[in-house]
Order: C-alpha cells, then structure tokens, then sequence
C-alpha cells in the first residue's frame, strides 16, 4: 500500500507547490503573480490541479486543463501539462499515481481525448506505463494522446 495521498491541490498547498514549477515555468513577473493564477486554476472546472502528499509534505504535482471543446461535437480535449515528483521520491509509484489520477479525472469530465507532448528525459518512464508518443515536429518532444 502505498505511503503517500493524491488529492487535489489547495490554495493552501501554494508553498509546497511552487518549488516544482521553479524549474519548469520560470516565473516572469512577482511571485504574489503566479499565486493567483494557481488559485484561480484551482476554482475553475476546467483545470484539474493535483498533488502527491506524503507525511504532510507536497512531493509531487500534477496539472491538465481543458485544450479545446468542439461547438458541434462537444468532444473534449484535455492537456496534460505538468507532472514533477521530487527526485529524492522517485521511483515509489508517485509519478504513475499522479499520472493515473490525473487521466481519470479527464475521464470524469467527459473528455474525448488525454494529450500531451513528452520531455525527452519523460520519455521512459511513459514507456514504462505502456504508452508510446509518436513523433512530431520536434521529434525529441514526442506526442502522446489516450482516447476515451
């Protein structure tokens, strides 16, 4: 079983938050800035914001938002866009826990599709789930997508 909880992220998980996104989304303005766009990604139904909780300390997060909902169809597409576990809990299943939880809540709302391009270093670990991206225009950033 394992130690840790995936759940929703909360305004209140801000601090533990932002340490990931450091690497991944150099802030451009004020840090009170990004707080209220995470806050306002948090209220909207259109963004699923998660978090991988272990003994009371963030060591993973997980973000995918609404892409594009076609007017005729209503077919639904949702970007998986950010998936970071601490490097000092990899390897524990937080990643795949993250990555799962986040999928099926893009099932919950309806979407049709689960898409998202791959950084080189992620690549692996998708294959290790079973998923393979396929090539675009920059083949090092392969795109993977889930039909629902």
């Amino acid at each position: 079983m394992p130690d840790f909880v995936i759940r929703a992220a909360r305004e209140s998980d801000w601090e533990g938050f932002y340490p990931f996104l450091i690497d991944l989304d150099k802030p451009l303005d004020s840090l009170e800035e990004p707080r209220q766009r995470f806050n306002s990604k948090l209220a909207s139904s259109l963004h699923g914001v998660f978090v991988a909780e272990l003994e009371g300390r963030i060591v993973g997060i997980a973000k995918a938002h609404e892409w594009d909902e076609y007017l005729m169809s209503g077919r639904k597409q949702i970007r998986f866009s950010t998936l970071s576990v601490n490097p000092d809990y990899r390897k524990r299943g937080i990643g795949k826990a993250l990555f799962e939880h986040t999928r099926d809540w893009a099932q919950s709302i309806g979407a049709t599709w689960f898409e998202w391009y791959a950084s080189p270093s992620a690549v692996e670990f998708y294959r290790r789930l079973g998923l393979e991206g396929v090539s675009c225009p920059q083949p090092e950033y392969p795109y993977f997508e889930i039909q629902f």
